[in-house]
Parts: structure tokens; sequence; C-alpha cells
């Protein structure tokens, strides 16, 4: 693949420039401040978009790079590839999505996926290489080694974790330690204190001990409802042998009266005959003596009579009297009984709305409970897919380190022989210590106490290096100010190196110094000039 031309219409600070650009070595020359950079940002621009997130810097690169002096944002780009494809990108950095046309002119934009937060992602779709990855190999800019030089070992890592993960900014032992170290802030083990997983666990604890203390409540209650379901019955078998005792006393005086009055009837036939007879008696015999004799017994019998009815009513008073008083006495004990009953199931049903009391925080300590579980499984869930996470990692590590690395490696190998004349050949990747390079006498030296400038074009190398292992199509090397502290000899080996046939790729060096051009001279390899 190689970029062909570049317009810009209005990007940062450039305006109405057109850039053309050639196989082989292109040197785009500019003094300090000419939007070397600029352009740079506008090839990735061109492929990728402008994001309008501000992803932790102070501004978004839209609104960095919108034109200071021309309300037109947009550019248009033409490139071909390793299959001879020609196409050109027009994009208005206003909108998602650019303008795609083929060789003949034609808009084939809609041949390509349109993803709804990104838009179109043009080599994605057309050789697989996303933004990461362009920027991780392809595209070297001015500060990818000069901020590295305060920190030797943090270059010696991004050549370590691009050896072993295919990307220089990812480390799978920080990964690991990453996945491990949210693992424990975001759920814990059983040694940590005040994490998620032992909070939840004392929680539960604590919830558990007060289900407990609360427990015997719902067994009192059966006891309570049963109890008050016994008692009442009681109330209710009270009542009933209170009315019966009430029906049985007007009974028994209904009877007692009954037969009195049996009695008293008896005897008032009795006196009644008596009067017959002796009516009889007055009407047959006519002699005044024998009628007052009969006369005498009627009196005395009714005199008989009525005292008799006296006694027998009398006797029925005080019958009724007693049964009276003992239908009292036996009502009095059955109301004692009922209002005890009662009492017993008012106490009842205090003690009642304390258990319901008891048995509602009961239910609230059940309810939390059960989120506490619900909490400490999704913790658990969470737990097993970090260590899913961690074993896929690991698994993805392991497969890297037997199928990729060994290329990584051999390329990197012949590259670094080629560019320190075969002073340093056989580099080595080790997981305790990181990069490993065998010098003179075949001793294995970590990289890190090697000088600045070895490491400086190891770092590069590898970049290079893994071109080849990331796509098949030759994706042009765009460097940024990149051998700003290359020696003169160090500069003259990577260029010739650069400038292999057999590596065919479209290299764009972006420079405001003279050296490279007078080195290319030197060497007599072929350039295209570009001078801003």
């Amino acid at each position: 693949m190689k970029i062909d031309t570049i317009k810009i219409n209005g990007f940062g600070k450039l305006t109405d420039q057109e850039i053309e650009l050639k196989d082989g070595i292109n040197l785009v020359y500019g003094e300090n401040e000419t939007g070397k950079s600029t352009i740079l940002k506008c090839i990735q621009a061109m492929f990728f978009g402008l994001s309008k997130l501000k992803n932790g810097k102070n501004i978004s690169d839209f609104d960095q790079y919108k034109p200071w002096r021309n309300s037109e944002f947009s550019a248009k780009m033409k490139y071909t590839l390793d299959n001879d494809e020609t196409y050109e990108i027009f994009r208005d950095f206003k909108k998602k999505n650019p303008i795609i046309y083929n060789q003949f002119q034609e808009d084939i934009s809609k041949n390509f996926k349109q993803d709804k937060s990104k838009g179109i992602r043009i080599l994605e779709e057309q050789i697989g290489i996303d933004e990461t990855t362009f920027k991780n190999t392809a595209m070297i800019g001015q500060q990818e080694i000069k901020l590295q030089r305060a920190d030797t070992n943090i270059m010696i890592q991004k050549i370590s974790n691009l050896v072993s993960t295919g990307d220089d900014n990812i480390s799978f032992k920080k990964s690991i330690e990453k996945l491990s170290k949210m693992q424990n802030d975001n759920i814990g083990t059983e040694r940590t204190r005040q994490k998620p997983i032992n909070i939840v666990n004392e929680k539960i604890r604590q919830l558990l001990e007060q289900k407990r203390n609360l427990s015997f409540y719902k067994q009192t209650q059966i006891q309570q409802e049963q109890e008050k379901e016994n008692l009442k019955n009681r109330l209710n078998q009270l009542f009933q042998k209170k009315t019966n005792l009430k029906e049985n006393q007007e009974s028994s005086e209904n009877t007692k009266i009954e037969n009195t009055k049996k009695k008293i009837n008896i005897t008032i036939c009795l006196f009644i005959f008596f009067i017959i007879v002796a009516f009889i008696l007055f009407s047959i015999v006519k002699n005044i003596v024998v009628n007052v004799i009969a006369v005498i017994p009627i009196i005395i019998s009714g005199i008989f009579i009525k005292r008799k009815s006296d006694l027998q009513m009398e006797a029925l008073k005080n019958t009724n009297q007693r049964i009276s008083q003992n239908y009292e006495v036996e009502q009095e004990k059955i109301q004692n009984e009922i209002n005890q009953t009662n009492a017993q199931l008012h106490i009842l049903e205090i003690e009642k709305n304390n258990i319901d009391e008891k048995l509602e925080e009961l239910a609230r300590i059940e309810e939390k409970l059960e989120e506490q579980n619900a909490i400490k499984e999704e913790l658990m869930s969470l737990d097993i897919s970090f260590e899913i996470a961690k074993e896929a990692l690991e698994n993805a590590y392991e497969k890297i380190k037997h199928n990729i690395s060994p290329k990584f490696e051999q390329n990197l190998c012949e590259i670094i022989s080629n560019i320190t004349n075969a002073k340093y050949e056989n580099v080595k990747v080790n997981d305790e210590v990181g990069l490993l390079v065998e010098i003179e006498n075949g001793e294995y030296m970590p990289a890190e106490r090697l000088s600045i400038g070895t490491i400086d074009e190891m770092y590069l190398s590898l970049r290079l290096s893994t071109l080849g292992e990331i796509s098949q199509e030759n994706l042009p090397i765009i460097l940024d100010e990149t051998f700003a502290y290359f020696d003169n000899h160090r500069l003259k080996n990577i260029l010739h190196y650069l400038q292999d046939k057999k590596y065919n790729h479209q290299i764009i060096i972006f420079t405001c110094s003279n050296r490279e051009e007078e080195i290319l001279k030197q060497l007599k390899i072929e350039y295209h000039q570009v001078v801003l």
C-alpha cells in the first residue's frame, strides 16, 4: 500500500496544501512549526476520523485540529493497495463518514459497513488494520522515542510488550497485575479486609445472627395462634353454657310452676266437688242441722285448700329463689371464666402486636439477606469472570509466545544485525528479565544495560519487524522526527536498511534536518523530496 496524494483544504494550521508522494523513500522537509506533525495526524484522520472525545486529554483531537483560518474542515487522499487498486477518500471532518471513490471515481461508500458510533473504518474493512495497530506499527511520531530517553526501563518494557503481546502499550504482566488488582479491589479475598466480598460476608453473618434471634417468633406465632384459637373455642363454649344455663333455669322454674299449678288445680277440684255434694245435700235434705254439718267440712276443706295453696306457692317461691341463686352462682362462675378468657385473649393480642413487629423486622432482615446473597452471587460470578479473563489472557500469551514471538524475535534479530553491522545478532525475550541481548562473548545481557542509542534502534527495529506479521499488505512507514537522537552512523545503517528492495514499503520521513538528505545522497539512495 502506498499513499499517492494528500490534499488538505483545512486542517489545523494548514490550508489549501497538496502533497504528492512516491514509492520508496519520501523526505518531507520543513522547519519547526511548518505543520509536519499536522500532516501526519491528517493522514491518520483520513483513515480513522477525528474523535470528539477528550480521552483523558485537555482537548479532543477534533477541537485541536479545527482550521485556524478556514471554515472548510476537510481533506482528500488518494492511495493504492498492493493489488494496484486505487481509492480516493474525501472526508468532511464535521461529518462521521467519508466519501470513498474507486479508481473510476464511483462512490462506493455504501459498500462499507456503517458503524453507528465510529462510522466507516476504511483500513479495518480493506486490510483488517485498526487505528491502534496502525499507530503502533506504521506511524512513529517524534515523541515515541524521545520521551522514553528519561527512562530506559519504560522503553525496554515497550519492546518486551510488543514482542509478547503485539502492542507496545500492553504488558502481559501488567495486564495480569491490573486484572488481579481490579479483582482484589472489586471483590477481595478471605484474607482481605473492607473489600466488597468481606463487607458482604460480614453483613450476611450479622443478618443471619439477627435472623436466628428472631426466628423463634415464628414458632411463638404458631403457638399463640393455636392458643388463641383454643381460647376462642372455650369462649364460645362458655357463652353456650351460659345460654344453656339460662334456658335450664327458666325450664326448671316453669316445670315447678306447672307442677304447683297442677296440685292446686287438683285441690280446687276437690273443693268444688265438696261444694257440689253440699249443694246436692242442701237440695235433698231439708234439715238445717244436717246442712250445717255438711257445710263445715266444706269450709274446713276450703281453709285447708287455701292454706295448702299458700304453702305450695311459698314453697314454689322459695324453690325458685334457690334455683335462681344457684343459677346466678353458676352464671357468675361462667362470666368470671369468660372475663378471664377475654383477658387472656387481650394479652395474646398485645403479644401478637409485639410478635408482628418482630416478624416484620424478620421479613426485612430476610429481604436484606436475600439482597446481600444476590450481591455475593454477583461478586462470585464477577470473580469467576476475572479468573476466566486471566486464564484466557495466559492462554493467549502462551499462544503468542510459542507461535508469534519466535517470528518477532527472528525479524528483530535480522533487523538488529543489519543496522548494527552484526554487532548484535541474537535477541531473546525472557518473562522475568525482559529483553535479553547476546553480546560478543556469548553472555546474555539485559537490554537496559545497553546504550540509549542501541535501545532506540531496537525499539524502531521491532516496530518495523511487526509490520510483516500484522498484515499481508505492505503498509507505508511514517516517521516523524524519529531520528533526532540517532548519530550519523546509526542513521546511515537504518536508512540503508529501509531502502532495501525486499522490504518494499513506502517510507515517509518528516524532518526539520538536512541529515537524512545528506546521508541518502552519500549512500546514493533515490528519494522523493517534499518541501513545506
